[in-house]
């Protein structure tokens, strides 16, 4: 009856120093996943999705940029000139400025006297919506204004590029409500001139 008891204790204590162990080695990483997890939790519900979609893209092709932008190529007969026409006309209608356009191809061109493929970038901007964004964070300012380049692959294709808003959207803790709002609808109207632009189409 003694033996008995003393393999059962000896089964105790072995059980208890393997328990021991294994907490000390994974304890801290279990821990710590299920603090990563709760933090997780607290973002936007669309954060999921937001982060997915990344990962996927970034999986496919290994580039981060590609990973976090929308890519519109110019529908077959479009050119430049009409892409941009229809982006603009579009932004006037939408009550949305455009502050600035970086001709970075034919800049390039004029310093090294060689051809250049296509490359210039618009930017845009609601004054009142950026404010907002602005006061709810300064670290947003780095997202303004809104931009979208149009480059000329090297096939010779013209695709127009923006930055993809849903990851400051969705891609933190839930905004305010009237910010959401205002995010969002700068969003579609963003997509809305990329369609435009890419179909010659206003």
């Amino acid at each position: 009856m003694n033996f008995i008891k003393n393999i059962l204790a000896i089964i105790g204590l072995i059980a208890l120093l393997a328990g021991g162990y294994a907490y000390s080695q994974f304890g801290s990483k279990i821990m710590g996943f299920k603090g990563e997890m709760a933090a997780f939790n607290q973002l936007d519900p669309k954060a999921k999705d937001v982060y997915m979609e990344m990962w996927t893209k970034l999986k496919e092709t290994g580039n981060t940029a590609e990973a976090t932008v929308w890519k519109y190529p110019l529908e077959e007969g479009v050119s430049a000139a009409d892409a941009e026409e229809a982006m603009a006309s579009i932004a006037n209608d939408e009550n949305i400025k455009g502050v600035g356009e970086l001709p970075l191809s034919d800049q390039v061109e004029a310093m090294t006297g060689n051809k250049q493929r296509l490359l210039k970038i618009y930017q845009y901007c609601d004054p009142l919506t950026a404010k907002k964004m602005v006061d709810h964070s300064d670290a947003f300012a780095a997202y303004l204004p809104c931009r979208i380049a149009m480059v000329e692959d090297k096939e010779g294709k013209i695709n127009l590029y923006a930055l993809n808003m849903d990851m400051m959207i969705y891609g933190g803790k839930t905004l305010p409500d009237d910010l959401r709002k205002e995010a969002i609808r700068v969003k579609e109207v963003m997509i809305k001139i990329m369609e435009g632009g890419a179909a010659g189409d206003f």
